[in-house]
């Protein structure tokens, strides 16, 4: 499927989805419940916090006392959520983390591609990509990486053009910024060289005379 956003690097988000995601996923496998339990964090995404934004941002704030969030969390999810989506949320508050249930729903989903063989690649690119495009870069992935893939496009206003891949820790880049960058740092390297050489034939000159 394709999902098409704004990016927007949140470094600390990524590494705290990476440390919270691999536990979720790791006790949820321990109960041999990988399946229900994404299903079950995807649903409070989507059917929770999409549709009441003003309880996302009242988990995330960090103004808020830690026993408030923990006191909303029981009593909306008590009754309703699963022990191990309760035990994980009353963890997250504890340690003030409830802010980021998104990167940690997405680290959560990538280890379940991994597990199934699927290989989760983002695409950056100036527009949003068309249906065409996106099975073609889909099918193109694929057959470089020579596995399953699933796609998530992004889309950075602030791009001249071409695109941006990232595999895991991996970034490819092919913009037009990229490409002016390394253009840049060949010009700086160039006019380095024969500055050097000038002063080289210089100094012979000069030890000649």
């Amino acid at each position: 499927m394709m999902v098409a956003k704004t990016t927007q690097i949140d470094l600390v988000g990524q590494r705290v989805g990476a440390i919270y995601g691999k536990a979720f996923f790791a006790a949820a496998d321990g109960d041999g419940k990988v399946v229900e339990a994404i299903e079950e964090f995807d649903s409070l995404l989507t059917d929770v916090l999409d549709r009441q934004p003003a309880l996302e941002q009242l988990l995330g704030n960090p103004m808020i006392a830690v026993d408030e969030k923990l006191g909303v969390i029981d009593h909306i999810f008590s009754d309703k959520a699963s022990p191990l989506m309760l035990r994980f949320l009353e963890v997250l508050g504890r340690k003030e983390r409830l802010g980021y249930l998104r990167p940690i729903l997405k680290q959560v989903h990538l280890l379940e591609n991994q597990r199934e063989g699927l290989l989760s690649v983002d695409v950056t690119t100036a527009t949003p990509l068309g249906t065409d495009m996106y099975d073609q870069l889909v099918k193109a992935t694929g057959e470089l990486l020579s596995c399953q893939v699933e796609l998530t496009a992004d889309v950075d206003p602030e791009m001249i053009g071409g695109v941006i891949l990232k595999i895991g820790d991996t970034v490819y880049d092919s913009s037009v910024h990229a490409e002016l960058e390394r253009l840049r740092t060949r010009m700086r390297s160039r006019n380095i060289d024969i500055i050097e050489a000038q002063r080289n034939r210089y100094q012979a000159e000069k030890h000649e005379m």
